[in-house]
């Protein structure tokens, strides 16, 4: 079982510009599946050069310029320069009510993968879209699996997770905007995303009140458990950080360690829904006029974030 339908080919080591556009050519011409196929392969060849480049040049967001001179300058030029096959895929796949689950998560996995390296621009300027995409990552988040749960059994169960991680991703760039972020913490997303980093983090939905970075207590032992998946990165955990019950779950430490480490596309997608979890708690909470209207007491409760957690959901190669 595979999001994009069927595994993805292995990308060239090396990319041409024509190369580049005879796969967005894919996007926009033939049967639809076909289209959604192109697209998924599109979005990963921006995923990969893009990691690339972070861990060429650390910081990808100093100097944005200097991704000209690199091949993920050269992939974001080509879609930028694709504007009518943009406006389609953010109009027909994302926004349109007759779009496909196949549409939504091929179209907001292409768009994540741009505004990762763009940032806040259209088409999270406009407030519509942003509306669905709150609906969307918010709607069951409490009880969302997490890195070592079991996988989804069903395509239509991967697609959904693949649909809330990816509005989860795009909503944590919006919330960027200080207007966003003030409407953001009057619904469910910081109840919803803190309900979902207690079960990450502590493996349980349920607490007497203490903090999501306190004390740690037994119910880590079952998210230590859980989390012994068939990852590289897993099995570099030392014995310490797998079995401490002060220490994280071992996929969480592992992840830190080795993000490129999972070979399992579906840990790798939880991965991501927890570092847009972190996000949205950052941006909404920390851009937002009534968060920082809060007394000190009412930031630092049980519903804040860990400091290291914010620090990797701000700079996740740091």
């Amino acid at each position: 079982m595979h999001l994009a339908g069927r595994q993805l080919p292995p990308l060239p080591p090396a990319l041409d510009i024509e190369a580049i556009r005879q796969l967005l050519r894919q996007i926009g011409e033939g049967i639809l599946e076909d289209r959604l196929f192109a697209a998924h392969q599109f979005a990963h060849l921006i995923e990969r050069e893009e990691a690339k480049y972070r861990a060429l040049v650390g910081d990808p967001h100093f100097n944005p310029n200097l991704r000209s001179h690199y091949t993920i300058g050269k992939v974001l030029n080509a879609i930028k320069d694709q504007e009518e096959l943009y406006d389609t895929i953010v109009d027909s796949w994302i926004s349109s009510r007759g779009a496909t689950l196949e549409q939504q998560v091929a179209g907001l996995r292409l768009l994540l993968a741009c505004l990762d390296c763009w940032l806040f621009q259209y088409p999270l300027t406009e407030e519509a879209l942003v509306e669905k995409l709150g609906h969307w990552a918010v709607a069951g988040l409490d009880k969302a699996p997490v890195l070592g749960d079991e996988p989804p059994t069903t395509s239509q169960e991967l697609l959904e997770e693949a649909k809330q991680t990816y509005s989860l991703g795009l909503l944590g760039i919006a919330l960027a905007n200080e207007e966003y972020a003030d409407e953001a913490v009057q619904t469910p997303l910081v109840s919803a995303c803190c309900a979902y980093l207690q079960q990450a983090v502590l493996g349980s939905n349920s607490s007497s009140g203490g903090s999501v970075g306190g004390n740690i207590s037994s119910s880590n032992q079952t998210a230590t458990t859980r989390s012994t998946g068939n990852s590289k990165a897993a099995s570099a955990a030392t014995p310490g950080q797998q079995q401490d019950g002060q220490q994280l779950p071992a996929l969480l430490v592992a992840a830190a360690q080795d993000p490129e480490g999972f070979e399992d596309e579906i840990q790798q997608l939880r991965l991501k829904r927890l570092i847009g979890v972190v996000r949205c708690l950052t941006r909404s909470t920390g851009n937002s006029k009534a968060a920082s209207a809060a007394t000190p007491g009412q930031q630092q409760d049980g519903q804040q974030l860990p400091a290291l957690l914010v620090a990797a959901a701000q700079d996740p190669e740091g």
